[in-house]
């Protein structure tokens, strides 16, 4: 089995020491720009005592064309956004399935081609939306789907991070995530709570957002984002707010949830979830204490794997997870108003 990485920065290095965990024998071969000789654990520490080449045998090309010459089973496309749909429409279009890294892209071009490329060529492309495999996304999905809240009354989500602590191995002003040509900011970089608002309640129905580049930091991306959503379930409207920003020096991850029956409560940061239901008197504290932040990658790419073998269409598949990155996509224009 053969696989081809587009792009090995910190999240491409660990798809690819789970891959060769998962599939020890397997050949790698790499599109490298930036051609960085260390590696980059999981906690984005730089170890420049390693050779990333020597240590994984990989074979390395200088453009698709040339990693298409590998043949590869399938590619990972961990490149910056705003080459994902250009990359990955030139993988699928020789029939290799793709692996990509969120955000889908940093505009709608080409968004709708692909999806159709996709099943034309009859060649899955997975999004990688890790938070997906998180249990207590699971759980939280559970307890929606057994409407334990009754009537849903109003969603807070807080998504707060430092992105220049990020990556102690290159300045901030050049990561993507702060780079507008490259398709970062706060909206699209931090992505994975609106992926999980779609997957859980669907599209909304109105979008407001107020925010921008608010700190003095050497970026030119919208860093501080509020945004104010009109939901409806079962034809009952409720509101869902999310404050984003990464440029909070303290990290604070949460979702939380008020209905008619009380509230639940998800701390992403500190690993925990909480089902207050005042009216049937039923409090529970829901822990998964084996889980540690790597398993939500080796469980997404064990799935990527699975599909590729059976057939079977990947959970978080480019169609599937569509409607999230509209949402994100109209939350970046809400802003332009």
């Amino acid at each position: 089995m053969k696989a081809l990485f587009c792009g090995l920065g910190g999240i491409g290095q660990r798809h690819l020491r789970i891959l060769k965990t998962l599939v020890p024998d397997i050949s790698v071969g790499a599109i490298r720009k930036k051609a960085r000789s260390f590696e980059i654990d999981d906690n984005l520490e730089p170890d420049y005592e390693v050779d990333l080449v020597k240590k994984y045998d990989l074979t390395t090309f200088s453009s698709l064309e040339e990693g298409l010459e590998f043949k590869p089973d399938f590619a990972i496309v961990s490149n910056p956004t705003s080459l994902h749909i250009k990359t990955t429409t030139g993988l699928i279009k020789n029939k290799v399935p793709v692996l990509m890294e969120k955000p889908v892209s940093d505009n709608e071009l080409g968004l709708t081609e692909l999806v159709e490329l996709s099943a034309e060529m009859k060649t899955p492309i997975m999004v990688g939306y890790m938070m997906r495999f998180n249990p207590f996304a699971g759980k939280l999905y559970e307890y929606l789907e057994k409407e334990v809240l009754g009537r849903i009354y109003s969603v807070i989500v807080i998504v707060n991070s430092y992105m220049p602590s990020w990556h102690q191995y290159e300045s901030y002003s050049e990561f993507y995530a702060g780079m507008k040509s490259l398709g970062g900011g706060v909206v699209l970089t931090e992505i994975h709570e609106i992926d999980l608002l779609n997957w859980f309640f669907g599209p909304p129905e109105s979008i407001s957002a107020v925010g921008g580049k608010l700190s003095r930091l050497n970026i030119d991306v919208e860093d501080t984002v509020s945004v104010l959503m009109s939901q409806r379930r079962n034809n009952k409207i409720f509101s869902i707010s999310i404050n984003m920003s990464f440029v909070q020096k303290a990290p604070d991850r949460q979702f939380i949830i008020f209905g008619e029956n009380g509230k639940i409560e998800w701390n992403i940061s500190e690993n925990w979830l909480k089902l207050a239901d005042y009216e049937h008197d039923n409090h529970e504290n829901c822990q998964f204490p084996h889980f540690e932040r790597n398993d939500m990658f080796k469980n997404q790419m064990k799935h990527f794997l699975d599909c590729l073998g059976s057939g079977k269409t990947p959970i978080t598949s480019l169609e599937s997870v569509m409607s999230g990155h509209i949402t994100a996509l109209n939350i970046k224009k809400a802003l332009d108003l």
